[in-house]
């Protein structure tokens, strides 16, 4: 399915379907995009999720200036960036050595 399509489905009001379309088409593309910048199966799974989540808040606003996969590749980048700005924040644990 063209994006046009799943972008017309959305605006007549078929938004999961629409969703349906746009997790199937994209989901290992940006799998792979994810995993390439936070190299651990658990948190890209994580991230793509977190993705989905974001896009389907933000559908509504999609201005069609981009196409569809530039726009989702840019949330999933911002995503996983700030999870990467997270991680690099929280301070490692100490191991305590009982003597």
């Amino acid at each position: 399915m063209e994006d046009s399509d799943i972008i017309g489905l959305y605006k007549s009001g078929q938004t999961e379907r629409a969703f349906t379309f746009i997790v199937r088409k994209y989901s290992e593309r940006l799998y792979w995009h994810i995993r390439q910048m936070v190299i651990d199966h658990n948190d890209a799974d994580d991230i793509l999720q977190e993705t989905f989540i974001k896009v389907w808040n933000a559908l509504p606003a999609f201005r069609e200036e981009s196409k569809l996969y530039t726009w989702l590749y840019r949330i999933a980048t911002n995503e996983s960036l700030t999870f990467l700005k997270r991680k690099k924040s929280v301070p490692p644990l100490l191991s305590v050595t009982r003597k």
